[in-house]
């Protein structure tokens, strides 16, 4: 009776380790079998735009990578989960993710959607490739396998400061919606602008989707200010300029990279004729950019967004990073990323220690008739 008791246990604990082992992440196994890439972006909400434009051209660059042969003879395969830039749903998406047993996570759009998420993907050992997501706050977290991709705050300020000593600006008012990503690109204008004789006029705060912001415009006209800069998305952005343009407003605006979008010029209409934006690399003013819009159109049916060119280098670096590794190691692919000198069509892609890029990526845009231009200072 022992003996058969023993048995059954033994079959028990040996079924049990099998299925264990089937439901252990990829990161464990012998080098076959597609390599997965978690996607982690809004599809849904206010900035599904700009989530689903992020997840084509990840889609572009791992169909062009596989019709070459793939990485190290594997696929590139993506597997992507709708964070709606709400960072309760984040993490909920990141732990998707992760049950996936994916091998490398990319994404990250709105900062305060993508921080929630870092120390899961910390835990798990997953190397996160950040396209957009750029406040600050992301590297404090001391994460050794974040990194991001866009260009943060701390070089906004310096493009916004040569932008506003060309047009000999005095005197700059600050709005912001008092996320992780709005606050702290104001917080940094707050900082820096002075040291560069440029003062701070008065800074507002915009509750998300308030229709009324006149009181703002109030504050503003009084304040003396003769810049505005919008730190915040292009949706309630739009409503700020407009608003401002009917309040009487007549000093220059510029928006922040959250509302680099074609989106803004459609939504302002005739109130957005001169304003700037301190953009990231628009694909269209890329080398190259002429070749990756067509490719994008044929393939989607529609023109790349703000972050495609990002999103696109995101993959090509990673897959860069594999190759040099020969394999998926951890730290391997990290160190390999860490010390990347990558030249993509968003410019040329380097890291800090601190994983943040050492090389800032923005240019100044203007509305003219309808279209952006690119600015030269």
């Amino acid at each position: 009776m022992r003996t058969k008791f023993f048995k059954v246990v033994s079959l028990f604990l040996a079924v049990f380790m099998l299925v264990s082992m089937a439901g252990c992440s990829k990161k464990t196994a012998d080098g076959t079998g597609d390599i997965t890439i978690g996607v982690l972006v809004p599809l849904s909400g206010s900035e599904a735009y700009y989530g689903n434009d992020m997840l084509q051209s990840y889609k572009l660059a791992c169909d062009e990578i596989n019709a070459a042969g793939g990485v190290l003879g594997r696929k590139l395969a993506l597997y992507e989960a709708d964070d709606a830039c709400d960072p309760n749903t984040a993490t909920q998406a990141a732990s998707k993710i992760i049950a996936q047993g994916v091998d490398f996570v990319v994404g990250g759009y709105g900062s305060g959607a993508t921080i929630p998420t870092l120390q899961q993907f910390f835990d798990e050992d997953l190397i996160m490739l950040i396209s957009c997501a750029n406040s600050t706050d992301i590297t404090k977290l001391g994460l050794n396998q974040s990194f991001m991709i866009n260009s943060p705050g701390t070089h906004a300020s310096v493009t916004l400061t040569d932008l506003c000593k060309s047009l000999d600006t005095k005197k700059v008012a600050l709005i912001h919606q008092g996320d992780a990503y709005t606050k702290n690109l104001s917080d940094i204008c707050e900082t820096t602008l002075p040291k560069s004789g440029i003062s701070i006029a008065t800074v507002q705060v915009m509750e998300k989707g308030a229709p009324d912001v006149s009181a703002i415009v109030t504050a503003i006209r009084n304040s003396g200010a003769d810049f505005v800069y919008w730190c915040g998305y292009h949706a309630d952005g739009s409503n700020v300029i407009k608003q401002l343009r009917q309040g009487g407003y007549t000093g220059n605006i510029a928006v922040g990279d959250g509302s680099a979008s074609v989106e803004l010029i459609t939504a302002c209409g005739s109130a957005g004729e001169g304003v700037y934006v301190t953009s990231p690399p628009f694909v269209e003013f890329s080398d190259g950019g002429e070749k990756f819009v067509n490719d994008y159109t044929a393939k989607f049916g529609m023109a790349p967004g703000t972050y495609a060119s990002l999103c696109y280098d995101t993959i090509y670096l990673l897959k860069e990073a594999i190759e040099k590794a020969g394999s998926t190691d951890f730290e391997t692919v990290r160190g390999n990323v860490q010390n990347t000198d990558y030249k993509g069509l968003s410019g040329t892609i380097k890291f800090s220690e601190n994983r943040e890029p050492a090389i800032s990526n923005f240019i100044v845009l203007k509305i003219e008739n309808g279209v952006f231009k690119l600015v030269t200072l």
